[in-house]
């Protein structure tokens, strides 16, 4: 095999491992919100056990020698070998009631699949960044030793980001139908081949500073390489930044291939580190943001891509003697700790506040792989051309054509459901709180969720703790995959941050939305922002003069003791919002029956529907073996309830609430 097609055929591994452990560290969000049950504590010790594992397969299989292409095999095997089981074991619990022992099995075989995938990722960029002393085939020099490493990671994290939208950012462990097979079958099966072929090759000095390997890791699946973290960030649609993937894949390729670069690592080094903190600490900033501010925001996360990628690469420009031993446990146990620590405190500062704002997280993370750029080699060698263009198209057309479905797709067709509700003038709401699309097992269901809404037969969908992009949630974009599926329109609007919030789905052949609304709550004794979102709803074709119903989202503060922060919430909501005229309150209210919060609601003239029509003694909390009573749907006295359900679903943690109401009289 000659140097360049080694170079190739590594390339092209790289970018199929970091593609499976890219939705692997996806997955490991709602394998962790499994051990939330237990608390805070229990699951910060499971994500640093499941990241710090790596540490130890790496020991396991090198036995302190260098890392050759047989080792890569065999790692890449094991891998393929889990990645299939988790998908069979999904799929048998998709077709069995529920059973605590295969979630059980599902919550350590998935982390374990995790941690074997996040070892293999460390094993072949260490074998990958020993690329041969030799010139390219065209006699240009040979390639720097992060460059090909560099250039991998990025796209292999590009071309997850485009996989996912082509499954509507519903990712393949948590499905268990034909495409989510074929995409398992596909990067499994082309990872193994490859490692195949690279069987024999034997190792070389490769890069300083691989462990930078993790931050920047999660950094892409969190943000750059997160396409519902791009579309909730811009506030544009989700095919918008589909194609901004498209466009950072030709991006990488340019940055990392041309001889003489027009951007340097310092200048990348720092518009990585800039974009990031615009990202996450600029835009929360801004409510409501222009639509020139949206499109600057877009570009933005189009670049970082490729500045990551450039500045990776200037900081893995200095060769390092060959990685063995304890040198390679400790590279992998800096690189788990480095992919772990800021995703864990990231999602962890909505339970347990941070002194400072918790997109200070995330660009400390830049700050980390920018450092060494600034102070390595101020020259990046160049890749060899035949080394990587046709794996940059690829990926480029992968997410063109997720863009096309996305785009083309439109919301789904509505003809299907259930209408049930002969009056006009009639009105069902769905309130549910969707815990961010992971329900109980653990499990992300979100085409059962659809199911669920679409058969309740509302009109409008109040929804509560809506992710779009959250890693905790899977990274869906939950918003966007809701409305395609249910043919609904959506209004969003941010809580905890503008990737997790409340929102209003409605179906535009019965009802039409006007003066949308936001509403920020007080945040009071926390953790985490709150807000509420209102719309006024009138039947689709009818007479647009009438007053309307006005709708109104919220989800208060969670904790037993924050009884004074509840209330201060509602009297700001009620003082944006007043109760005046055909009204109805829905949503998570964290206060049950008999709780000053709900008397505060009453003395506003609005009744609880469950306890006028339907059962009052239903609970809705947890939805599997229900102990609280926390949702409600309530409404004013110029409405009555003239039916109201708590649904029999688990696919959250909490049972939806259907209620269907009219004018009083």
């Amino acid at each position: 095999m000659s140097p360049t097609a080694r170079d190739r055929h590594s390339l092209l591994l790289l970018a199929l491992v970091t593609a499976i452990v890219a939705e692997l560290v996806r997955a490991s969000g709602p394998l962790l919100d499994h051990a939330f049950a237990a608390g805070v504590t229990t699951a910060a010790l499971a994500a640093l056990a499941t990241y710090l594992a790596p540490a130890v397969l790496v020991a396991a299989l090198t036995a302190g020698r260098p890392v050759s292409g047989r080792t890569v095999l065999v790692a890449v095997s094991l891998l393929v070998a889990a990645r299939v089981g988790l998908q069979a074991l999904g799929a048998r619990i998709a077709t069995v009631p529920p059973a605590p022992e295969l979630g059980e099995l599902r919550f350590y075989g998935g982390l374990g699949t995790v941690a074997l995938g996040f070892g293999t990722l460390v094993l072949v960029a260490a074998f990958a960044s020993g690329t041969s002393a030799e010139p390219a085939d065209d006699g240009a020099p040979p390639p720097g030793p992060g460059s090909l490493v560099a250039r991998g990671v990025t796209l292999g994290l590009l071309g997850a980001a485009a996989v996912a939208v082509l499954q509507d950012t519903w990712d393949a462990v948590w499905r268990s139908d034909a495409a989510s097979w074929a995409v398992t079958g596909l990067l499994s099966a082309g990872a193994l081949v490859v490692a195949v072929r690279l069987r024999r090759r034997g190792h070389r000095p490769g890069a300083r500073g691989l462990w930078l390997l993790g931050p920047f890791l999660a950094l892409g699946v969190q943000a750059f390489a997160n396409p519902a973290f791009v579309a909730s960030t811009t506030g544009l649609p989700l095919a918008a930044a589909s194609g901004a993937t498209a466009v950072a894949a030709l991006g990488v390729g340019v940055a990392l291939s041309v001889h003489r670069p027009t951007v340097g690592p310092w200048a990348a080094a720092v518009a990585f580190v800039g974009g990031t903190w615009l990202l996450f600490l600029t835009v929360p900033l801004l409510a409501d943001p222009a639509p020139v501010w949206s499109w600057a925001l877009l570009v933005v996360a189009t670049a970082l891509p490729a500045a990551g990628a450039r500045t990776l690469a200037a900081a893995w420009s200095r060769p390092t003697r060959v990685l063995r031993g304890r040198r390679l446990v400790g590279v992998t146990a800096a690189a788990g700790l480095g992919a772990a620590l800021p995703l864990l405190v990231y999602q962890l500062h909505f339970e347990v506040p941070l002194p400072v704002p918790a997109g200070l997280v995330p660009v400390v993370a830049a700050a980390v792989v920018a450092l060494p750029a600034l102070v390595g080699s101020r020259r990046l060698a160049r890749l060899a051309p035949t080394a990587g263009p046709l794996l940059t198209g690829a990926v480029a057309l992968l997410a063109v054509i997720g863009t096309a479905t996305t785009f083309w797709s439109g919301p789904g067709s509505a003809d299907g459901r259930e209408q049930d509700v002969a009056d006009d003038d009639a009105l069902t709401v769905l309130s549910w709180n969707v815990h961010y699309g992971v329900g109980p097992g653990p499990s992300v269901r979100l085409g059962e969720m659809a199911d669920v809404v679409e058969d309740s037969g509302a009109d409008v969908v109040a929804l509560q703790e809506v992710s779009r992009g959250w890693v905790l949630g899977g990274g869906a974009d939950m918003l966007s995959f809701l409305a395609d599926a249910t043919g609904m329109e959506h209004a969003f609007v941010p809580a905890a941050d503008r990737r997790f919030g409340n929102a209003l789905l409605w179906d535009p052949e019965r009802v039409t939305a006007s003066d949308v609304d936001r509403v920020a709550l007080p945040f009071g004794d926390g953790p985490q922002d709150r807000s509420a979102l209102a719309a006024t709803f009138r039947p689709a074709g009818g007479d647009t003069t009438t007053d309307g119903v006005r709708v109104v989202v919220t989800h208060l503060q969670h904790r037993e003791e924050s009884r004074t922060t509840r209330l201060e919430q509602l009297d700001a909501l009620f003082d944006a919002e007043p109760v005046d005229g055909a009204y109805v309150l829905a949503g998570d209210l964290n206060a049950e029956p008999g709780w000053p919060e709900i008397a505060a609601l009453e003395e506003r003239g609005l009744v609880s529907g469950q306890d006028a029509v339907g059962d009052p003694a239903v609970l809705t909390s947890p939805a599997v073996d229900p102990r609280y009573r926390v949702d409600w749907i309530l409404a004013s006295a110029d409405l009555e309830f003239t039916a109201f359900e708590v649904l029999d679903a688990t696919t959250s943690d909490h049972r939806p609430l259907v209620a269907t109401v009219a004018p009083a009289g």
